[in-house]
């Protein structure tokens, strides 16, 4: 069991870095949303194996990942707001459509910053081994 665990938290971990790598080259819509699946899916490994990894080492990572994934979520909001707003026609609605499109690149130069930085760091090598995959 504990060999199984460990290979499916680092495949998880190893599609969170190439999902993290692309969002810091383009933070499209797409590449965001495969982002935040990476980091939903990486965190249930941590979630449910925590026994198979040194001591409290799961959980620490976890917590820097609702970072990660918030910074994520504000772009991916803007992203559906803005859909909304195209399917509900609202052509008069100007004002509101250019806050939304401010708001969304101003997360996304958030977002790209972060993914910039963690990808720096080399985060995902660090926590291979903090994790012991």
């Amino acid at each position: 069991m504990r060999k199984y665990a460990r290979e499916q938290t680092a495949e998880r971990l190893r599609r969170f870095a190439y999902e993290l790598a692309r969002v810091a080259k383009q933070a499209d819509a797409d590449a965001i949303h495969d982002l935040r699946v990476s980091i939903r899916r990486f965190t249930q490994c941590l979630r449910i194996f925590p026994q198979f990894m040194p001591k409290g080492k799961a959980k620490k990572v976890r917590r820097r990942l609702n970072g990660l994934m918030d910074l994520a979520a504000e772009v991916r909001n803007q992203d559906i707001a803005r859909e909304l707003l195209k399917r509900a026609g609202a052509e008069q609605a100007e004002e509101l459509k250019e806050a939304l499109t401010q708001r969304r690149t101003q997360t996304e130069q958030d977002l790209l910053a972060a993914a910039r930085q963690w990808n720096r760091r080399n985060v995902s090598r660090k926590w291979r081994a903090q994790l012991e995959l």
